[in-house]
């Protein structure tokens, strides 16, 4: 590379080897002593050179020669600044650029300059252009090395032919899929879940016919639950989630939904019979999640989620569920993967059984300012909303969009990591106000968990406040059922558990959770709301695959309806296993 005496602009080098003058929209006016074109005929080039070529050849050897003795002071040009007479507005500029930092087949002068406005020599062009196709050989496979090549093509022709097959019949197929693909939009998800359980009681805590007030006779027989969930996830943008959820089951049911929790036949002792049950929305109903899907397929969920900004998620939809938006928790919120009752699911004040149950219309927000630890979420959604027609008879009193039930809430949440990210924690600050079936309450609750490497402690708590002018629409309430005054009523529930991730087998869950769904300030009237009901669960979700799970989870009910016995009412617990199987895809 020290034999590049390259002394004219890189577009010069390429006249000569063309063997024409070169001419550009920017370039100057031709030099004064153009480099010569080559000889139209063998006869011109044989031709006894004249005078003035013999003294221009003499001059090009002094010439040759001083770059000769200097070459050991000349240094490879790695930048077109290295240069000092070279301009970024001189006309070749680009091209020089090109050769020196592109190709490395550029020299200077000892002194620093290019001397680009001088005319070069049929010898100087040569020796550049050599210098550059030493370069450009560098980067290219030799001779000796495309003949190794083909000696390997031809030793590994069999395989080579077997994996052309492949290729081809790959993109026979790819093409095939991209004929016959479902949506370039759409992608299905699904999970399954299919339980045997077994518990019961010796008998139900209230009467099985309106009317009969003594207690039914308890069963404990087992039975086999399935439920399946269908989602269509469909983006247009890449940030957007139009969700369309399709569900359906066996209509399974489990010991503990068959003895009504959360529920009370409206009869008061010795009134006439009243088929007329009314589900209470803060009396949690601990039924198993599943239970009750099917056996027809319902539209389960369809809403559509958008970012108009980087921090902004907007969700709305005529099918969603609170708990799809807020009262989350990694511990205790997917019924497919960890709890199974409903209220270690959620907090039955913040998110109301009824409208978790039934889904509804609605828009939510979320705001998670520079994406950072804190978070905003609210959200209005109405149980209801496509009920057009008003005064239905209860438990349907409203309807439509801004009827009951409905609910409103906001929840604000601060999450952040800890020990080098090993450790973490999550705290949501939460608020409601809600009315189903004619109950009005507004109701406060907190949502934490605490994730110190594999071990978490999760829980929530709540409190809420229902007006006394709201119970004579559902009246009698458990609390009033023997005449005890309606007053207005203070109620409070928590719930708090430990959980263990990775034990035995990676991918794999231990958790256990205790918790009273609805203390509360109302009268007691007799055995009913004498004690505070007392739920206990725990699990062991083992993974057999990515996409299979089995988990088998223990429930308990204590004083089931706040009751602990006495009269007419039994008070004995209520006992449940589950073996639940999960499949995801």
């Amino acid at each position: 590379m020290k034999k590049t005496y390259l002394l004219a602009g890189s577009l010069s080098l390429l006249g000569v080897v063309a063997g024409a003058g070169i001419a550009t929209a920017n370039q100057p006016a031709p030099l004064e002593n153009p480099i010569p074109a080559e000889p139209q005929n063998l006869q011109a080039a044989e031709a006894p050179p004249t005078p003035s070529t013999v003294a221009d050849a003499s001059s090009t050897i002094s010439t040759v020669n001083e770059l000769l003795a200097n070459q050991d002071t000349m240094g490879q040009v790695t930048s077109v600044s290295q240069l000092s007479d070279v301009r970024p507005t001189d006309w070749a500029y680009q091209a020089l650029a090109s050769l020196v930092e592109k190709y490395g087949c550029i020299a200077g002068y000892p002194d620093g300059t290019f001397r680009g406005n001088r005319a070069a020599t049929r010898y100087e062009m040569a020796a550049a252009l050599n210098a550059c196709l030493d370069v450009i050989s560098d980067r290219f496979a030799t001779k000796e090395d495309l003949a190794t090549l083909q000696k390997l093509m031809d030793e590994f022709k069999a395989e080579l032919a077997t994996l052309r097959g492949r290729v081809d019949k790959l993109e026979a197929r790819t093409a095939q899929l991209e004929a016959q693909q479902f949506s370039t939009t759409t992608k299905l998800t699904g999970t399954a879940v299919m339980s045997v359980q077994y518990g019961g009681r010796p008998s139900s805590p209230f009467p099985s016919v309106a009317g009969n007030l003594a207690p039914a006779p308890g069963r404990t027989n087992p039975t086999v639950i399935a439920g399946v969930l269908l989602n269509l996830n469909t983006s247009f943008t890449g940030t957007d989630l139009l969700q369309t959820t399709l569900s359906t089951g066996n209509a399974g049911r489990d010991a503990i939904s068959t003895y009504g929790l959360g529920s009370q036949i409206a009869t008061t002792l010795g009134a006439p019979p009243n088929p007329f049950t009314v589900p209470l929305p803060y009396f949690s109903p601990s039924q198993y999640y599943w239970s009750g899907f099917g056996p027809g397929v319902n539209l389960f969920r369809l809403a559509y989620s958008f970012k108009p900004t980087k921090d902004i998620t907007i969700t709305a939809g005529p099918q969603f569920y609170p708990s799809d938006i807020i009262d989350t928790n990694s511990w205790a919120n997917s019924p497919a993967s960890d709890f199974g009752t409903y209220f270690f699911l959620n907090n039955p004040f913040i998110v109301p059984y009824a409208m978790n149950f039934l889904g509804g219309a609605g828009a939510a927000i979320q705001w998670n300012p520079k994406e950072g630890p804190f978070t905003v979420r609210a959200l209005y959604v109405a149980a209801e909303a496509g009920r057009a027609a008003a005064g239905i008879a209860p438990p349907s009193p409203g309807g439509g969009f801004g009827g009951d039930p409905f609910q409103a809430s906001l929840e604000l949440e601060y999450a952040n990591k800890f020990g080098g990210g090993k450790n973490s924690y999550v705290v949501k600050l939460q608020g409601t106000y809600s009315k189903t079936y004619g109950i009005e309450a507004q109701a406060g609750g907190i949502n934490f968990e605490l994730n110190l490497g594999r071990l978490g402690i999760f829980g929530r708590a709540g409190v809420a406040g229902i007006p006394s002018t709201y119970f004579p629409q559902v009246s009698p309430l458990p609390f009033s059922i023997l005449g005890a005054p309606a007053a207005g009523m203070m109620a409070y529930n928590f719930m708090a558990g430990i959980g263990y991730k990775d034990l035995l087998v990676p991918g794999s869950v231990l958790a256990a959770a205790a918790g009273a769904p609805f203390i509360n300030s109302a009268p007691v009237g007799g055995p009913i709301n004498n004690a505070d009901q007392v739920n206990v669960e725990a699990f062991y979700k083992f993974p057999i695959s990515d996409n299979i799970s089995i988990t088998p989870i223990f429930t308990a009910i204590i004083n089931p309806n706040n009751t602990n016995g006495g009269g007419v009412v039994s008070g004995q617990p209520i006992l449940q296993g589950v073996i639940r199987t999960t499949f995801t895809f």
